[in-house]
């Protein structure tokens, strides 16, 4: 009887090990597949213009193809003018000055540019186009879930269209974190966008609160 009681007991610790090993290995393989992971924000809407900018890390190439390759440090301004065309514009950080070429995006009519860096979400930002010009203030400092917090969510949220793409330690598909703001997504509010790509082309989105460890939205049209 005392035998027969060990082995259960061994057996259900073994099954409960295999889960949490299953589990931690899904997070873990979606982490190291993160072809955009943006982790800091700041934002600044005033009466001259509205400019935001999102750091962290992607990938380097950046393609929608299904997989997560070399990744490099980002930090995207995108910013809504009122000319269609590129501008030039001044980034103070820290009080050092950088001229970058803000180049007008048709699909999205926002400008955009590259800092190609790390923020840490401590620095003092500002920015002038021509005339008019911004103080930028980081945002993300105050959201409720942090960039990883929102990863492990959507993990465990898209978990049934995540375990198949899980093979030992490969992982067949990218994933995607962003920020839906004003500017990237017309809200009025500020969220995480997660999104899964698999090597078929197909993509699932989820929408999660920035206050709150919430799903808001989801669906497989492409957000990303």
């Amino acid at each position: 009887m005392k035998n027969k009681f060990l082995f259960a007991l061994a057996f259900i610790s073994a099954c409960v090990g295999m889960t949490g090993c299953a589990q931690y290995d899904e997070l873990s393989l979606v982490g190291k597949n993160m072809s955009e992971m943006s982790d800091v924000y700041y934002f600044s809407d005033n009466s001259q213009f509205s400019v935001s900018l999102c750091s962290g890390k992607r990938e380097d190439p950046y393609a929608y193809d299904g997989y997560s390759q070399n990744k490099v440090d980002f930090a995207l301004i995108t910013a809504q003018l009122d000319s269609c065309d590129d501008e030039m514009a001044c980034v103070v950080i820290d009080g050092q000055e950088q001229n970058v070429l803000l180049e007008f995006n048709y699909k999205t009519a926002n400008h955009v540019a590259d800092l190609e860096r790390k923020l840490t979400g401590n620095e003092q930002i500002s920015i002038k186009v021509g005339q008019k010009s911004a103080n930028l203030v980081c945002k993300s400092a105050d959201f409720g879930v942090s960039a990883q917090q929102a990863i492990k969510l959507g993990v465990e949220t898209m978990q049934e269209f995540i375990t198949p793409l899980c093979n030992q330690d490969k992982f067949n598909g990218e994933c995607y974190l962003k920020v839906l703001d004003s500017l990237t997504g017309g809200f009025n509010e500020v969220f995480w966008l997660f999104s899964v790509l698999d090597r078929d082309g197909h993509v699932e989105n989820i929408v999660i609160s920035t206050n709150q460890p919430i799903v808001l939205a989801d669906g497989n049209e492409s957000m990303i």
